[in-house]
């Protein structure tokens, strides 16, 4: 019974188009400028259903997986749009979605409807699914223009994400730094861009310029937030110049 008025409350909020939006930036550590924002969808705020990983699981469960992703995809588009951010728009998506969209080409035109042009939209995929039709998905992507970001190896992309497994605590554990500078170095030499994710410890954030990471995003950065942050406060862009300016005296 409890399930079935979930169910119903989500069919409300799919009707009514009640979803609000936060955005995380997410900056280039070696312009220490903002590359873009992380866009995390909301349900409303008094509702049983207002996190993402709430809404998600229901829908999923329900078979609602996909109408809730389109809605949330364009919604997302209008909301960033609207605030005039700049750069770059990351939209996290399923395996089942990328496909669905990639049939009819629906992103493009998604995207046209909302006034975002395609080269500023990156899709995430983070998911261990792998449906039917999704390797020849992804690569429609980056044939339509789009950026393509994921923490999945194998998979071609623009951004490598390195996950808060792998950053947190990485400046006291030796075995995440290797790791996280096998990465960093491993995805230079085939031209990508590394995204660190879960920033929140000056330490942290230090160890990894001196790794000499690309990007990163995390609560030390910037709070995800309807006006988001535009820029680096003084304090974090000065350490990040502090440990580059180490990394570049310790080069060979």
């Amino acid at each position: 019974m409890y399930f079935s008025g979930l169910v119903t409350h989500l069919r409300d909020i799919l009707a009514c188009q009640a979803l609000g939006f936060v955005f995380q930036p997410i900056f280039d550590l070696r312009r220490r400028e903002v590359l873009g924002y992380k866009t995390l969808m909301r349900g409303p705020a008094d509702s049983p259903l207002h996190t993402p990983e709430q809404l998600l699981r229901v829908a999923r469960d329900a078979g609602l997986g996909l109408p809730l992703e389109r809605l949330a995809a364009r919604r997302a588009v209008a909301t960033f749009v609207a605030a005039g951010l700049p750069g770059r728009l990351f939209i996290n998506l399923s395996g089942a979605m990328i496909v669905d969209v990639s049939a009819d080409d629906e992103l493009p035109r998604m995207l046209d409807e909302g006034g975002l042009d395609t080269a500023r939209l990156v899709v995430e995929y983070m998911d261990t699914d792998t449906p039917a039709g999704l390797e020849d998905a992804w690569q429609k992507l980056r044939v339509q223009g789009c950026g393509r970001a994921t923490g999945r190896s194998g998979m071609g992309a623009d951004f490598i994400k390195l996950p808060l497994s792998c950053t947190h605590r990485v400046h006291a554990d030796a075995v995440r730094r290797d790791r996280a500078a096998a990465t960093i170095e491993d995805t230079r030499q085939r031209g990508l861009r590394v995204i660190a994710e879960g920033i929140e410890d000056a330490r942290d954030l230090a160890t990894l310029c001196e790794l000499e990471c690309d990007c990163a995003q995390g609560f030390l950065l910037g709070m995800p937030a309807t006006e988001p942050v535009r820029q680096l406060s003084r304090s974090v862009a000065g350490l990040i110049a502090t440990a580059s300016a180490r990394a570049a005296l310790s080069r060979p």
